[in-house]
């Protein structure tokens, strides 16, 4: 059996804009031609460059940073926590005195949240 003929041209790779085609259609282009730059790195990149090349001390220092800031972020985690723990405190105490007239009993107050719900 014969081949059923063809009515495309092949592209002639001496004209530009022309790429050549394999046989099964897929274009290639000449691979000493300069190709298309790479996309500037992103900020995550550019940090983690920097950190291997300024080597081990320096990703240690900034680790130890890092713990710092967790441990700030927990201080303060805590001391709200004691904080709202006190106001439950002094609240429980004056309904316990029979002074229910406080802004706490107003309409805005605030109230435990059941995480139940």
């Amino acid at each position: 059996m014969t081949e059923p003929l063809r009515d495309q041209t092949e592209p002639d790779p001496s004209q530009p804009g022309d790429v050549p085609a394999d046989d099964d259609g897929t274009e290639y282009a000449d691979p000493d031609a300069p190709g298309p730059g790479l996309s500037p790195p992103t900020a995550t990149e550019s940090l983690v460059n920097a950190l291997l090349e300024a080597g081990p001390e320096v990703a240690e220092h900034v680790v130890r940073a890092a713990q710092e800031l967790l441990l700030a972020a927990q201080t303060i985690v805590d001391a709200a926590d004691k904080a709202i723990q006190e106001q439950h405190t002094v609240r429980g105490d004056r309904r316990e005195q029979g002074d229910d007239t406080g802004p706490d009993d107003a309409a805005g107050a605030v109230r435990h949240l059941d995480l139940a719900e």
